[in-house]
């Protein structure tokens, strides 16, 4: 039973409450006098946010209690601030933003409801809770002479330093587990070593955030009545963007909510993208006799029916956006893949002139960072963007100018867009120059992160390397000028010697590939990050970001380009399997398997970020002239990269 009842005359209130918003449509209207459990199921640029804000202002409007509250959780803090900044603005509002109130992440209420008190209750210290310190402290801690033996199990594994650095407690039981793949038996050396780690950092008070969930738990089964109190102070529950959360974290909301709370979940089945969930196959949203809001606000009809095409659901989405600029489907050759980016750009460029494009967002986007595979060229983000490759922790030694990319950004001021830091960007060069020398410290080294302990086995120290890689951040008489950057790989040959074979000389040293500059390459280092693209059209400068899907979901943006990409597993390109669903010829997505079903969800995420210009990259040797022919009946343009 609700703890408030909205009904339609509530609604009047909104006038006053939203001036801004609409919701008069029956979808909206609907779940806002929801009163009952029920989940939503909403398309991008509905406004789900939003409408989440409004019934909770109408619910302020009538809330009799003083000490039972309502609970809103979402998933990031940009959901957060954006419901209460809506409450704020009046005080009706205002009085859910304190007790017995709760607004914040799902994370953020477990931490306070149950695990840290969990924590306290056996004594354990808290420091901090946070999977990067984690991982950092964990690697740190493999280093001692104690853990020799995991050391030698792990050099067998592809992912050695992942499995330690993502360990973290599974369940109720506390059980050991890693996201990045299976341990050892915990009976064995390696496992006894694995599992002493986790303890030595528990006993320290360092957690993952997975951690947290798994002490909850343990929490509900040894303390059964704190679901009474936890259902009875939160007797109504909001959650946003639920189809990213995971079985853990949605069997604990079911614990403490279900059948006792009224409980309303809002999100977008088909924008699960991210999968690093063993037991997806058992979240449940959205449940049976769920509603819809099928109309998005943020693009027109024409992107709302590719977007539609794509969607695993076959929920509609309605376009009530502008509809003014046909979307462009960007053909290329392979051997020119690494231009489309910059022609997006030109395209951009015609179709909105400055005023248009002041404070809007424009990028380009890939489901793939990196992936191999041996077939034609728009394979990941690095194919189209070169100098994005350095991201790739398999990075190789080659004469594409990785090696100067990489000292570049160290050494140049760097900008929010950029990705990694100067340090990794450091490493990773090093990495690839010893790789290139055949130096015998990296045969068992799969990540440049690994590189200073290998070398600290090996010689006792990493001391030396790690002024090295000091340097090449912070030193700018190393690469300030075009002789520095001249004299640079001979500076290399001295400050590596120990590290390279007896037979390498500084004349083959010197002489060695990764040394080459690119075709395009500069006397002095680039100042572009390696995440930004900047056009420059008839001395118009045009400035826009590149990244991956999972890295924008969420975002709106007045263009976007959605570059082609290879699936890995699943031997697929995400855009040869669309495009003719897109086109509309009848090849429905039903019959993917569960790898290609993942590559559509990215594709519907990216299709899903523009108001008003969406553009498409795919290799022309892909995409059927049938298709192409269809695409052009729906009122898409081609666009020949030539």
């Amino acid at each position: 039973m609700s703890a408030v009842r909205l009904e339609a005359a509530d609604l009047a209130l909104l006038s006053r409450l939203t001036p801004d918003l609409d919701f008069s449509d029956a979808e909206r209207q609907a779940a806002l006098q929801e009163n009952a459990s029920r989940d939503f199921n909403a398309v991008p640029g509905s406004g789900k946010t939003s409408l989440i804000a409004a019934k909770l202002l109408l619910l302020a409007h009538k809330w009799p209690h003083a000490t039972k509250g309502v609970c809103i959780l979402s998933h990031t803090n940009v959901a957060r601030e954006e419901i209460v900044r809506r409450l704020a603005r009046t005080d009706e509002g205002a009085r859910l933003l304190t007790y017995p109130h709760f607004i914040g992440t799902i994370h953020g209420f477990v931490n306070q409801f149950l695990a840290l008190p969990a924590l306290r209750a056996i004594g354990l210290p808290l420091d901090v809770i946070d999977d990067d310190v984690f991982e950092t402290r964990a690697l740190a801690r493999l280093k001692g002479n104690q853990y020799y033996k995991l050391r030698a199990w792990l050099s067998h594994q592809a992912n050695g330093d992942s499995l330690v650095g993502r360990l973290y407690y599974k369940g109720a039981a506390l059980e050991l587990a890693s996201d990045a793949g299976s341990l050892p038996g915990l009976a064995s050396d390696s496992g006894k070593q694995l599992a002493a780690i986790k303890l030595g950092l528990t006993q320290a008070g360092v957690f993952r955030h997975r951690d947290m969930f798994a002490f909850a738990s343990a929490a509900l089964d040894s303390h059964p009545g704190l679901l009474d109190v936890i259902h009875r102070r939160f007797p109504m529950v909001f959650v946003d963007e639920m189809q990213d959360t995971s079985w853990e974290q949605e069997s604990i909301l079911n614990r403490l909510f279900d059948g006792r709370s009224v409980m309303q979940r809002f999100g977008d089945v088909d924008q699960k993208i991210i999968l690093n969930d063993d037991e997806a196959a058992k979240v449940t949203f959205p449940r049976t006799g769920h509603g819809t809001v099928s109309s998005s606000k943020r693009f027109g009809p024409r992107i709302a029916a590719a977007v539609a095409s794509v969607r695993l659901s076959k929920l509609p989405v309605n376009g009530e956006g502008p509809d003014d600029i046909s979307p462009v489907l960007l053909l290329y050759k392979t051997e020119d893949v690494g231009r489309v980016v910059r022609r997006f750009g030109k395209l951009v460029a015609e179709r909105f002139d400055a005023d248009a494009l002041r404070d809007k967002s424009v990028r380009a986007m890939c489901t793939r960072k990196a992936v191999e595979g041996a077939v034609d060229a728009g394979r990941h983000l690095g194919d189209y963007w070169p100098s994005y490759a350095h991201l790739n922790s398999g990075v190789t030694a080659g004469s594409d100018g990785g090696f100067w990319r990489l000292v570049g950004q160290g050494f140049t001021q760097r900008s929010t867009a950029t990705l990694g830091d100067p340090t990794g960007d450091a490493r990773n060069a090093i990495l690839l120059v010893l790789r290139a020398a055949k130096a015998p410290v990296t045969s068992e080294v799969r990540d440049a992160r690994a590189l200073p302990r290998a070398v600290a086995e090996l010689h006792g120290n990493a001391a030396e390397l790690q002024a090295l890689i000091r340097d090449l951040v912070l030193d700018p008489t190393l690469l300030g000028t075009p002789e520095a950057r001249q004299a640079l790989p001979g500076v290399l040959y001295l400050r590596l010697g120990q590290l390279l074979p007896d037979s390498m000389t500084l004349t083959v040293f010197v002489a060695l590939n990764v040394f080459a500059q690119p075709a395009a390459a500069t006397a002095t280092p680039t100042l572009e990050p390696p995440a930004l693209c900047v056009y420059d059209h008839g001395g118009r400068e045009l400035t826009f970001s590149l990244g991956t899907v999972a890295g924008m979901k969420g975002e709106t943006h007045l263009a976007s380009l959605v570059l082609e990409s290879y699936g890995g597993r699943s031997k697929k390109f995400d855009l040869e399997l669309a495009l003719p669903a897109i086109a509309g010829l009848g090849k429905g997505l039903g019959k993917l398997g569960p790898l290609q079903q993942g590559q559509m969800r990215n594709v519907y995420v990216a299709m899903s970020r523009p108001t008003r210009f969406l553009c498409l990259a795919a290799n022309a040797s892909r995409v059927a002239e049938e298709t192409r022919a269809a695409l052009v009946t729906k009122g898409w343009q081609l666009e020949l990269l030539s």
